[in-house]
């Protein structure tokens, strides 16, 4: 699997998201609604190998899987870039603003995220809008730091009817687990001396 692939290259740590049909992408049909994209990561997820090692919150990922809920939180990853700051989301390109203090102040953020009631949010369940409120979750309370240690120390969700099905392939007649064709070549990681 890809994610052994990975991991024996020396990869320090993984991430993942879902995409969704936002305005610009390409072909629209080729994008999964949110009860779609929760099978197909409860697929990729579950029974896991403690082995993979993912540069994301371990909330995020359970969310991802549909055993959390949580609303967009659209100001929890601002991004700057040579046009200023970027309005939420990324994907939706609503423009720039100069200064952090505007973007801050003048966005309507009631207008982002599936509650809103936006159609352009309605399928997301993307990094930049729901990892953000999965991490305010383990910092903000004690039962979401419990289950965040938890989810590190024994997240490997057990769950024969996920492998069965990464087995007998995807929705689309597809295996879920077809070969991707992927040539990387990696030289071994030089360490300087110590001392």
């Amino acid at each position: 699997m890809f994610f052994d692939e990975m991991m024996g290259l020396g990869v320090e740590g993984m991430m993942i998201s879902p995409g969704y049909s936002y305005d610009k992408a390409p072909d629209q049909g080729k994008f999964l609604g949110r009860a779609k994209t929760r099978k197909l990561f409860t697929k990729i997820l579950s029974n896991r190998k403690k082995g993979w090692r993912f540069n994301q919150s371990p909330l995020f990922l359970e969310f991802l899987m549909g055993e959390r809920q949580y609303k967009c939180t659209p100001w929890g990853m601002p991004t700057f870039n040579i046009f200023g700051w970027q309005k939420p989301c990324y994907l939706l390109q609503d423009g720039y603003v100069d200064t952090f203090a505007e973007l801050i102040k003048e966005t309507e953020w009631e207008r982002y995220g599936t509650e809103s009631g936006n159609p352009k949010c309605a399928n997301c369940m993307v990094h930049s809008g729901y990892e953000a409120s999965a991490v305010d979750h383990t910092f903000t309370s004690v039962g979401g730091m419990f289950a965040t240690v938890k989810a590190m120390l024994f997240g490997r969700h057990p769950n024969r009817a996920a492998l069965e099905a990464l087995d007998e392939g995807g929705d689309d007649g597809h295996p879920t687990s077809a070969p991707v064709a992927l040539t990387v070549s990696a030289k071994p990681r030089e360490t300087a001396p110590v001392g």
